[in-house]
């Protein structure tokens, strides 16, 4: 082994591991909350729209898709700014209103990642574990945010990894409380849960909502994270992200596929009925405690080796996620929806699968 010294990372950052990383092999990915049919880029450009589309230029101010989803979501287009991919969006948020000094809130289990972009943006997590079955109280968040007096809340709703949607009085109610604190409420599964903040983001302008087509528009190899929040709050996020973050064939794709908006209904309609129909078969399974979603995939608790049990699932070719390195989901596994045939075959392999699991 060489003795020669290289650069390190800073010292906050030296633990972590590359995220998102796409698994060898061919097993039923049901693991990562994608839209299992396949949704081809030629379904929304021809060729001669591509002809169009000029690749020497940087891109502009993709003024038709800001125009959609304007009037999609009862906003003004400068109320919007994207991301390549929502986790960009919100790591640009980060940099701009978290950082070094600041302290951004998060209520565990939730998306591991809102943690992992604070730390990237030199920002400190705090936590407040709600635990499992997730339910949030307004008291129990207004306690929190007056003890760590952070300048950045999140909530996530309906939340990963729980599926649970979380009251609009519970993040109005902070929102109102601290008006210098920046609130950020992540809606990626929101269409499927048909509730929005957008309604009153007029009301409170500390409030961002962070939105994907990643879900039910089956467009998460198109990166286009979105964030709609107060003209002045965009602002400030224009003047420190890096320029031109998103392509121009990423811009027409997507508003193409926002204009779609009888897919996106179609999806919604298929994922409630395939989750009630998987949520059965785990409830029916013994050993095992499901909780309830509004999302796109279930969470279940089996209280044993979470890591065998996911080995076992993968004999069986499906592909899930060990959600135990999650603070607070111990001894849980989660399962996307999946196509109705990818489904019958999870189903199958349950008791297959909690059959070979020791007493």
């Amino acid at each position: 082994m060489s003795s020669q010294r290289i650069p390190l990372p800073r010292e906050e950052l030296r633990t972590l591991t590359q995220y998102g990383q796409r698994p060898p092999g061919d097993a039923i990915r049901l693991n990562a909350n994608e839209w299992p049919d396949p949704t081809p880029a030629a379904r929304y450009l021809s060729e001669q729209e591509l002809e169009r589309l000029m690749l020497n230029r940087y891109p502009g101010p993709a003024i038709e898709l800001r125009r959609i989803l304007a009037e999609q979501y009862g906003v003004r287009p400068e109320q919007l700014s994207f991301g390549n991919g929502s986790n960009d969006a919100i790591l640009s948020l980060f940099l701009t209103f978290g950082g070094h000094g600041r302290t951004t809130l998060l209520f565990r289990p939730t998306y591991e990642l809102h943690g992992r972009l604070t730390v990237l943006a030199g920002g400190t997590v705090a936590s407040e574990m709600v635990g499992l079955p997730y339910r949030l109280t307004k008291d129990r968040a207004l306690a929190a945010t007056e003890r760590e007096r952070p300048a950045i809340v999140v909530f996530c709703t309906p939340n990963n990894p729980t599926g649970t949607v979380i009251d609009d009085d519970v993040m109005l109610a902070v929102a109102e409380r601290f008006p210098e604190t920046l609130i950020l409420v992540d809606e990626a599964y929101s269409d499927i849960s048909g509730r929005t903040l957008l309604p009153v983001l007029a009301d409170h302008p500390n409030l961002v909502i962070s939105k994907t087509l990643s879900k039910v528009h089956a467009a998460a190899g198109l990166r286009l994270g979105i964030l709609v929040m107060h003209p002045a709050l965009a602002e400030s996020i224009r003047a420190i992200q890096v320029g031109f973050n998103v392509s121009v064939v990423s811009y027409a794709l997507a508003a193409k596929i926002a204009r779609d908006e009888a897919a996106v209904r179609a999806r919604v309609e298929q994922v409630r009925s395939e989750r009630e129909r998987v949520f059965r078969a785990l409830a029916r399974t013994e050993g095992i405690e499901v909780f309830p979603s509004e999302a796109n995939f279930l969470l279940f608790r089996i209280g044993g080796d979470t890591a065998a049990a996911h080995g076992r699932f993968l004999d069986q070719g499906l592909l899930i996620r060990d959600m135990t390195p999650w603070k607070g989901c111990e001894g849980c596994l989660r399962v996307s929806i999946g196509t109705p045939e990818e489904n019958d075959r999870f189903i199958t392999a349950l008791a297959t699968v909690f059959a070979a699991a020791p007493a």
